[in-house]
């Protein structure tokens, strides 16, 4: 069983081996974060996917939303160095 207990994408919890990537528990990345063959997604994808869900739950506006997704994904192994290396106000493309 995979150390990651959390994606390293997104941050889920992955109690289950139908929770990771492929249903494979050597994935460190979750079936949300990843395509039908357990390949992590763009970041350009999460991130989107992740602007509109905190936009949809936390009640923030784009400018907002678009702040904390950045700041939750420079936590994540997945994302720290795609988001270290990114200027402030940069565009994600």
């Amino acid at each position: 069983m995979s150390l990651a207990l959390r994606c390293e994408s997104c941050g889920m919890p992955m109690a289950t081996s139908e929770d990771h990537g492929a249903q494979n528990p050597n994935n460190p990345y979750c079936i949300h974060c990843t395509d039908m063959n357990g390949k992590l997604l763009p970041f350009e994808k999460k991130f989107e996917d992740l602007v509109k869900t905190a936009m949809d739950t936390r009640w923030m506006n784009r400018e907002q939303a678009e702040k904390y997704v950045l700041r939750q994904m420079a936590e994540l192994p997945a994302w720290r160095d795609r988001v270290a290396q990114m200027k402030p106000g940069a565009s994600t493309a």
